[in-house]
């Protein structure tokens, strides 16, 4: 059973979504909050003292989606299109989730209008654990003599925008819809394909 301070805890978390994306962090008010989650301010202060903190909770928030696709393991007897293209799947359903899509616009948008803002979400990013998983899973490539890349980085950066560019930033930018699967397919063989050409090791 969900306890009473947890459903108070959710109210306060989406009050505070919706009035920082409305209003940014600087002039949100913690009397706003309050008022729109239908709580007390002292209950308000008794969980979150402050605005930051607040906004630290979101940001956990939207990295949990990515934390929960971060672990790719590298299996060296499959090819390297068909794993490319299970991670490629499994990013395209992240960047196509809704509540992603929509965390990450709010607090994107608060990074651009406050560095203060911006700094809270590095330090929260440097904080993910496995948060570099495919640049992992590029280095295990290497080792195994299948891939040929210069920096693991920059190719990991390089396939996710690919996804990215098409799949997610659409939607965070100028709202439009999630990609339907035929979009969602064609924009996974474009970023596999681009990878497999740029750094498949030739046997």
């Amino acid at each position: 059973m969900v306890k009473v301070a947890e459903i108070k805890q959710e109210n306060i978390i989406l009050a505070a979504i919706e009035i920082f994306q409305d209003k940014g962090l600087e002039q949100a008010s913690m009397e706003a909050i309050s008022k729109k989650a239908e709580v007390s301010k002292r209950t308000l202060y008794k969980y979150y003292p402050t605005k930051e903190s607040l906004f630290s909770v979101i940001i956990e928030r939207m990295l949990s989606y990515v934390q929960t696709f971060s672990a790719i393991p590298f299996e060296p007897e499959k090819s390297i299109k068909a794993q490319l293209v299970e991670i490629a799947e499994r990013e395209a359903t992240l960047l196509c989730c809704p509540n992603f899509v929509s965390l990450a616009r709010m607090v994107l948008s608060e990074c651009m209008r406050s560095g203060a803002s911006a700094t809270i979400m590095l330090d929260k990013v440097k904080q993910l654990e496995g948060g570099q998983g495919l640049t992992k899973w590029i280095e295990a490539g290497i080792e195994a003599g299948k891939l040929d890349v210069a920096d693991p980085k920059i190719a990991s950066e390089q396939f996710i925008g690919a996804l990215k560019s098409t799949l997610f930033w659409p939607q965070v930018l100028v709202h439009v819809p999630p990609a339907k699967e035929d979009a969602k397919k064609i924009a996974i063989e474009m970023a596999v394909a681009q990878f497999l050409c740029a750094y498949l090791k030739e046997s």
